[in-house]
């Protein structure tokens, strides 16, 4: 009975193993982003098209009934250091400046949110005061869709943090990112609004 118990957790641990995927091998120009997003009182997808990954540059679209879309331009400078999230979109083309980013984390941000208990001072919205924003738990699975096929992806979840290191007590806000330095993307967030990865097209 022993042997079959550790049979079938070994093949369990296979499965899951075999079910996961590194989204920075995944991830490149043409790949297409689709978050499932709730909003005031509306749901609908974003769809992301990466068009260039350094510095970072997509086209986005908003489906029924929003039904809008743009491009968004970051900054090499950008890329390293932002600490300001740009999540309210208006229709058509912007470069953003160097202190803001979207829908990906900077260089140095990530590090700091990555150092567990300690976080770093952020802002999660354009023109919102900073706070110290980190981890404080190990990464935990997240399913998703992938050119049709489900698989799990690595997701570290971020709060803001109080000065003992743990979740603050005045705040629901959170949002979640790939564990990787090389494509520190955003799955998860609710922050006025609740965004989720639900898919990704490479094809």
């Amino acid at each position: 009975m022993k042997k079959i118990t550790i049979l079938f957790s070994l093949l369990i641990a296979c499965l899951l193993t075999s079910a996961q995927v590194k989204l920075e091998t995944l991830v490149k120009p043409g790949t297409k982003l689709i978050y499932a997003v709730e909003a005031q009182g509306k749901k609908y997808d974003f769809i992301v098209t990466v068009k260039k990954l350094s510095p970072l540059v997509f086209d986005w679209q908003m489906t029924d009934p929003v039904n809008t879309s743009g491009t968004i331009t970051h900054t090499a400078k950008a890329m390293i250091s932002a600490n300001t999230m740009y999540n309210f979109f208006s229709p058509g083309a912007k470069k953003l400046d160097d202190k803001t980013i979207s829908v990906w984390l900077s260089k140095n941000t990530f590090a700091g949110i990555m150092k567990a208990g300690k976080g770093i001072m952020m802002k999660m919205n354009v023109g919102a005061e900073p706070k110290k924003m980190g981890t404080y738990t190990g990464a935990l699975p997240l399913e998703i869709l992938v050119d049709g096929q489900t698989k799990t992806v690595d997701e570290e979840l971020v709060n803001e943090l109080s000065d003992k290191g743990v979740p603050a007590d005045n705040d629901d806000d959170f949002f979640t990112v790939y564990g990787s330095a090389k494509l520190p993307i955003i799955l998860r967030m609710r922050n006025g609004f609740y965004i989720g990865l639900k898919e990704i097209k490479t094809k």
